[in-house]
């Protein structure tokens, strides 16, 4: 019989929470494997974006074609970009976790105890853009589905319409921690037993002029992405990040659902969560990133690993100045000296920053490191940057077996969030 790493006392009816299936999109792979391939590779696709023609920064990591669009039907293609993608992410995820029948298109049978939990910071704004223009022309054809179509809520709605899920659906909103609380959530969700199985993760289609311009206006763009390898998190030239787009889901199932169900193995034990708010700042993050160190010890304790498991984080590290070395003094002042032992990676060097969809896309990142045994890689990064002392996997991917893993994220107006994976093992 299976057991899971850790041994903790609980209350009845407390429910473990495995992850059981993976969703990755964006410009490195829209599956799994050539995902997991591209990142252990090293390999970044920030390139030329044509609707970014008429933004001041024309670059980012781009999803050129969707393989599956085939599976979107009519109703899904009048949806936003970021919809869609967190149809299909879910649809992978359902896939891989044996919850879906591959050659079945219609939607299972309804799931009154399956639910989702999706997290965006800009939420359909592709849709409203267009809408917004369509008024300019003429404000008194409005068309009659403009405002359900672009609720954010309707993100999740969308996915639990498509896949028949009767749970709980639910957007989460805390900027570019958006992916990574609604995870957090669902899991909080499944441990109280509100559910037995959520889809969970974050969406984003920000590739677009207006969205650009005011992330450039803010200063955290990098103004030489395209000219030079770009982000470069950590690294002493470091000045900015680059907007990607995509979306990361992952299923999420109680040990009780799973062994019910006995279908395949669990890639990891979704063990902790923890949350904080800087309490300062609009935008700024605290130069001694105390709010994502209390973020990272909450998650800790929740999950009851010690500091000297943890050996990878994946860091939000998005490539400004402030914020690399921010994040670094907090995992310094959560993992105290065994920082130094663990392994730092920021794979945005890779993706581009996915805003709201970072915390999906990352805690698939920390999954497959978990179970695959491998660190990924930062690219770009050459000469850290003063203060950035830690490992931070420079250049190439490392063999390496982990017990316990991190994923952390900041967002705009103070937002933190970190989630604790633990390895499975029989």
């Amino acid at each position: 019989m299976t057991r899971p790493l850790r041994s903790k006392t609980r209350l009845p009816g407390f429910q473990r929470v495995l992850v059981t299936g993976l969703g990755p999109l964006c410009s490195l792979g829209q599956e799994r494997e050539s995902f997991w391939s591209n990142i252990a590779a090293g390999r970044s696709f920030v390139g030329p974006v044509e609707r970014l023609r008429e933004a001041p920064v024309k670059v980012g990591a781009e999803i050129k074609h969707l393989q599956e669009a085939s599976f979107l039907g009519a109703k899904d293609k009048r949806l936003d970009r970021s919809a869609q993608f967190a149809i299909l992410a879910s649809r992978a995820a359902l896939l891989d976790a044996g919850l879906l029948e591959e050659k079945g298109m219609s939607p299972p049978p309804a799931r009154d105890s399956g639910g989702v939990v999706i997290g965006s910071s800009r939420g359909p704004c592709l849709l409203l853009e267009a809408y917004h223009r369509s008024y300019l022309r003429n404000p008194r054809r409005v068309n009659p589905a403009s405002s359900p179509i672009t609720t954010p809520a309707n993100l999740a709605g969308a996915v639990s319409r498509r896949f028949g899920l009767r749970g709980p659906s639910i957007v989460v909103s805390t900027a570019c921690a958006s992916g990574s609380h609604a995870i957090g959530l669902a899991f909080q969700m499944i441990r109280a037993g509100m559910a037995d199985m959520m889809v969970a993760g974050g969406t984003e289609a920000a590739l677009n002029p207006f969205t650009i311009t005011m992330f450039d206006a803010a200063g955290i763009l990098s103004p030489t992405a395209g000219a030079a390898p770009s982000p470069r998190p950590f690294d002493r030239d470091r000045d900015g990040t680059v907007i990607g787009e995509g979306a990361g889901m992952i299923v999420l199932e109680s040990e009780r659902h799973w062994m019910g169900r006995r279908g395949g193995r669990p890639y990891c034990e979704l063990a902790g969560f923890g949350a904080s708010s800087d309490a300062k700042s609009l935008a700024a993050v605290p130069s001694d990133g105390e709010g994502l160190s209390r973020a990272i010890r909450l998650a800790l304790r929740d999950s009851d690993l010690a500091p000297r498991e943890i050996g990878y984080v994946n860091a939000h590290g998005t490539g400004t100045i402030t914020g690399d070395l921010a994040e670094t003094k907090a995992i310094k002042t959560a993992l105290g000296a065994h920082a130094y032992d663990a392994a730092v990676s920021s794979t945005k060097s890779m993706t581009g920053h996915l805003l709201g969809a970072s915390g999906g896309i990352e805690a698939i990142v920390c999954v497959l490191a978990l179970s695959r045994g491998l660190l990924p890689p930062t690219i770009n990064l050459e000469r850290p940057g003063e203060g950035c002392d830690l490992d931070y996997v420079a250049g190439r991917a490392r063999p390496r077996s982990l017990k316990a893993a991190i994923s952390s994220s900041m967002g705009f107006g103070g937002s933190n969030a970190c989630l604790a994976f633990a390895s499975w093992r029989a």
